[in-house]
């Protein structure tokens, strides 16, 4: 099962967007989305934004996540990144 935090459009390099979200930036790979745009919403799985969604339904998933992170004391960048650790050791 993929838990996925939606993610903002920050900025695009060709096929690289820097993303955020709640409080955390990250890179990833756009190339399967070539009709996206800043300030877009994404799904990011494995280092690559997978489907732009609605902004009023990012905002919602992302009050959740909020919630769900004040409850556990868990770190947003260790939930929402855990998928880029291995990636980035690799560079």
């Amino acid at each position: 099962m993929c838990l996925a935090i939606p993610a903002k459009i920050i900025k695009i390099n060709g096929n690289i967007a820097e993303v955020e979200s709640l409080g955390v930036r990250k890179e990833v790979d756009i190339s399967l989305l070539p009709e996206i745009k800043i300030n877009d919403f994404v799904i990011v799985h494995a280092g690559f934004a997978i489907q732009i969604i609605d902004s009023k339904e990012a905002l919602i998933t992302q009050g959740y996540w909020k919630e769900y992170f004040s409850e556990t004391g868990e770190e947003t960048d260790d939930v929402f990144f855990e998928e880029f650790k291995e990636k980035d050791d690799l560079q």
